[in-house]
């Protein structure tokens, strides 16, 4: 059993400190409004004092603070969770984050680790001094002093002048500047990547497989030998935060990190943290895969057979199940992109010739970057 840690000090008349294990966080507002800034984000509740009723609403500061929807089982006969512990089952994972870092070859990764970290000190700040502004507005109105509407006026515009400069200059000084002069040769390899890339976003489906499992009950699996899991992803192109350049990145999401292909190296980031890598540092492999779909196929796959929900050992229908039904065998493109440095992720297309495509593009680019100092 652990021990949970958590004091609430007074500070004034509707201002809260709390402290926890997880960290520290100021509470203001009056009994049955709270509202509470803390190190990971801010959390609003409404209630009736004494009723036991309450309402509340978090946020977090990072964007995209949902959920992430539950994972979809591609094999074509089971939706459970399957067990990490179990032999038969690969992660397809990459290192933590940190670990890639510290494996980055790239200098700019650490370039844009310290801006990241610039303006993160630069946030602390100002969520910092607008707290000190707002207790000090409620200690003068608690204190009856009395103001005028011009003297409150001005204050009011000066501690919005002075945390809007703050904001804009630490915004300003923390972003990269990325200015690519490319030569005719390298545009083109580029081009052509994007080229590749943006045929492969318009595939109707692309997924990330984080994990696969050998599978031997293949008569209740529609005649699989492995099941695995995968996710809907959405390819564009984009820049990561704080950085500024002239030309976009091709953005690649797997998992817990984003990938980003730039003219000259590869980004992965997570959270606050960046890790880069040459183009000839990482592996990136095709192949084709015959997979069998439990919902209708892809309208871009291409399906290359049929089987049945449950198999007999002939291939045909096991009339032993009166549900039994046929399921389409589609024909997709597995992506592999792995590093010594810790980078390991795969995605799916359904289509093979685009992500073929896709792989070939990436393979000359690390032709034509060998033996380029970055």
């Amino acid at each position: 059993m652990g021990f949970r840690f958590r004091r609430s000090f007074k500070i004034i008349p509707g201002v809260r400190l709390n402290l926890s294990g997880s960290g520290a966080s100021v509470s203001l507002g009056p009994p049955g409004f709270h509202y509470t800034i803390g190190q990971h984000g801010t959390r609003t509740t409404v209630g009736v004092p004494g009723s036991g009723i309450s309402w509340t609403t978090y946020q977090p500061y990072s964007a995209g603070g949902s959920p992430p929807p539950p994972p979809d089982m591609s094999n074509a006969a089971t939706r459970q969770p399957t067990p990490l512990d179990d032999h038969s089952t690969t992660v397809i994972d990459s290192a933590p984050i940190d670990q890639l870092v510290a494996n980055s070859t790239i200098d700019i990764a650490h370039t844009l680790v310290a801006c990241r970290s610039r303006w993160r000190t630069y946030k602390a700040l100002i969520a910092i001094l607008s707290i000190l502004f707002v207790v000090a507005a409620i200690v003068i109105i608690r204190s009856g002093a009395t103001i005028s509407p011009i003297a409150a006026f001005t204050m009011a515009a000066g501690a919005v002048l002075i945390l809007g400069s703050l904001l804009l200059h630490g915004r300003q000084s923390s972003i990269v500047l990325l200015d690519y002069e490319l030569s005719a040769d390298q545009s083109k390899r580029f081009e052509a990547l994007t080229r590749a890339f943006t045929e492969m976003a318009c595939c109707r489906r692309i997924w990330n497989i984080p994990l696969e499992k050998q599978e031997a009950d293949w008569k209740r699996n529609a005649g699989a030998s492995k099941v695995i899991e995968r996710k809907q992803v959405h390819l564009a192109t984009g820049n990561p935060p704080l950085v500024a350049t002239n030309m976009d990145f091709l953005k690649l999401p797997v998992g817990k990190e984003t990938i980003y292909l730039t003219p000259d190296v590869i980004l992965v980031t997570a959270g606050n943290a960046v890790a880069g890598f040459c183009y000839g540092d990482v592996e990136v492999t095709f192949r084709h895969t015959r997979f069998i779909e439990e919902e209708a196929p892809p309208m871009d796959a291409t399906v290359v057979g049929q089987t049945w929900r449950y198999v007999n050992r002939s291939g045909g229908p096991d009339r032993r199940f009166n549900n039994n039904r046929q399921l389409p065998i589609c024909l997709y493109g597995e992506i592999d992109l792995r590093s010594a440095g810790g980078l390991n992720e795969r995605i799916q297309c359904s289509r093979v010739d685009v992500a073929e495509v896709f792989v070939s593009s990436v393979t000359a680019m690390s032709a034509s970057l060998q033996g380029r100092v970055v």
